[in-house]
C-alpha cells in the first residue's frame, strides 16, 4: 500500500458493499480489499458512455473520490492458435477472436476458417462463421487460418 502524509481513507463500493480504502492505494490492494477471486477482473465504473476501467491487478497506483463504485466479473482464459488471451464476456464473436489472432501476428486474408474446441456442454467444438458467437469457458481453444484468399 501507498504510504505518505496525503493517505487518507475513503469510502468507495466494490459490489455494491461500502468500504474504507486509502487513497490513493493500488489494484493489489483493492483485489484483496474486496476478496475477489483468481478468476475475476475488477472495474472502475466510468460515468456516461465511457468504457469501465480495467484495474490491474498489481502495484500501480489507483487514485480514488469519494464513493466512487467498483464491480468485479468473471474472466475467462482462452488460447487462440496457442496464445493464452483473457476475455470478460461469456461470449465471443468470431470477429473477436480474428481481432486476437490478428493482433498475435496473424497473417491478414479477407476469410479465416475459425475452429473451436474444449468449449462448455452448448457447444464444446465446432467452426465459428462470420457473424456468429459462442459461449465461452477456461481453456477454450481457437484455431484460426487463412483460406488462402487474399
Amino acid at each position: 500500500m501507498l504510504e505518505s502524509a496525503e493517505t487518507h481513507l475513503l469510502r468507495i463500493h466494490i459490489n455494491r458493499e461500502a468500504l474504507k480504502s486509502p487513497n490513493p492505494t493500488t489494484g493489489e490492494a483493492l483485489y484483496a480489499l474486496a476478496d475477489i477471486k483468481k478468476h475475476e477482473k475488477l472495474y472502475r465504473e466510468i460515468a456516461g458512455n465511457g468504457e469501465d476501467e480495467a484495474i490491474p491487478r498489481d502495484d500501480t497506483p489507483i487514485h480514488l473520490t469519494q464513493d466512487q463504485h467498483f464491480y468485479s466479473q468473471k474472466v475467462f482464459d482462452i488460447l487462440v492458435n496457442g496464445d493464452d488471451h483473457e476475455i470478460d464476456t461469456k461470449e465471443i464473436t468470431y470477429a473477436r477472436v480474428v481481432d486476437l489472432y490478428l493482433g498475435q501476428g496473424g497473417k491478414p486474408s479477407n476469410e479465416y476458417l475459425v475452429k473451436y474446441s474444449h468449449g462448455p456442454v452448448e457447444n464444446p467444438s465446432g467452426t465459428l462463421a462470420p457473424g456468429q458467437k459462442v459461449k465461452v469457458k477456461d481453456g477454450m481453444r481457437f484455431r484460426v487460418a487463412g483460406t488462402g484468399e487474399s
